[in-house]
């Protein structure tokens, strides 16, 4: 790496320190706000609390990291180019091109480093902030998720409820157990069935078998339908059951597996899984753009550029929304619905960029 090279990554490297710093603070302090009466009503410790906010810390920074590379990249060039040492740098014979590249590595950098934080940090972390929240602040029944996403769950009337799958949209559990115990914790009864949907206010199992252990002989009652009472709502379930920020690329992909082995749509999940790509990129389409920026602001001032990003942020966001719901909704093919603003801005940043060279 030549000498100038460092020293433009270094400037953007500083910038993009400080700016990571000042968003994670604001986030973390917005949020805070908003659910400190959830804190105060559920009695909450403060040491809970950092717990709590140093869990979802991996899922902040992969949130701002993408905006803070665009003003990193567009304040490091545009002070570089209000001393005019992008001036004398093109004097020099270095292209426009040329002097955004090392910028660019960074934003590369910065993707490849929420990709591995997206992949193998924030999903863990992500479930025991989401645990916290669930058990310690809303009082949520406890329950237990394995590596398979198993769901355990301790239903009332001394029931213990096993799910295999739970599609969260519809509610329907594929593979489901009830287990009936009496108070000394003693197995009266087994239900076991294939599927299990919710109509209004009843449980309906299918395809299945009763085992009554508490009737002499033990008793084993096969059916083909059989209604279930049990008090619980699907939300109740699907709530423990794991979001797609808690899982990673290959986790979900097998979620999804089973989801469509099991005869469930999988749509909205497929976009959440090329989501997770897409997103990790979204740091480097933003580097492009912030260069592009910076190396105009000779002309036009960087805080005119720092104003454009604002809406910029808010127009790529409005975009990714609408992508995503176009996509859970099947107007478009998932890869499309997920990959959608990185396609808009990055090629109008690499138009823009491309009018600089020289």
């Amino acid at each position: 790496m030549r000498i100038l090279d460092r020293y433009i990554v270094r400037e953007c490297v500083k910038v993009l320190g400080l700016c990571l710093v000042v968003f994670i603070g604001i986030y973390v302090v917005v949020d805070l706000f908003e659910k400190l009466s959830r804190f105060l009503e559920a009695r909450v410790g403060a040491g809970l609390i950092v717990r709590y906010y140093l869990f979802r810390l991996p899922k902040i920074f992969t949130e701002v990291l993408p905006v803070a590379v665009l003003l990193a990249c567009l304040l490091s060039l545009g002070g570089l180019a209000r001393n005019n040492e992008v001036l004398a740098m093109k004097m020099g014979q270095v292209g426009a091109l040329r002097i955004a590249l090392p910028c660019i590595g960074v934003g590369l950098a910065a993707s490849l480093l929420a990709w591995v934080t997206v992949e193998y940090v924030a999903p863990p972390a992500s479930e025991r902030a989401l645990n916290i929240e669930r058990s310690e602040v809303r009082r949520l029944p406890a329950y237990r998720i394995t590596r398979d996403s198993d769901i355990w769950y301790r239903a009332q009337d001394d029931r213990f409820v096993h799910i295999s799958l739970i599609e969260t949209r519809s509610g329907v559990i594929r593979g489901m157990s009830v287990f009936e115990l009496s108070p000394n914790f003693d197995l009266l009864r087994r239900i076991d069935a294939r599927e299990a949907t919710f109509d209004q206010q009843d449980w309906t199992v299918h395809d299945g078998y009763q085992l009554e252990l508490d009737k002499n002989p033990i008793r084993i009652t096969p059916f083909k339908q059989m209604k279930l009472s049990l008090r619980e709502r699907p939300e109740e379930f699907a709530r423990v059951a794991r979001s797609p920020e808690e899982m990673s690329y290959v986790q979900l992909r097998q979620y999804i597996d089973r989801l469509v082995k099991s005869g469930v749509s999988a749509t909205r999940y497929m976009v959440d899984l090329h989501a997770k790509v897409a997103t990790a990129l979204v740091s480097l389409v933003m580097a492009i753009l912030g260069v592009s920026f910076g190396l105009r602001t000779s002309r036009s001032g960087v805080m005119l550029w720092v104003g454009v990003c604002i809406p910029m942020g808010f127009l790529y966001y409005m975009l990714l929304v609408l992508g995503f719901s176009l996509g859970r909704g099947g107007v478009l093919p998932p890869l499309v619905a997920a990959w959608l603003p990185n396609v808009v801005f990055g090629t109008a940043g690499v138009i823009s960029l491309w009018r600089l060279r020289g």
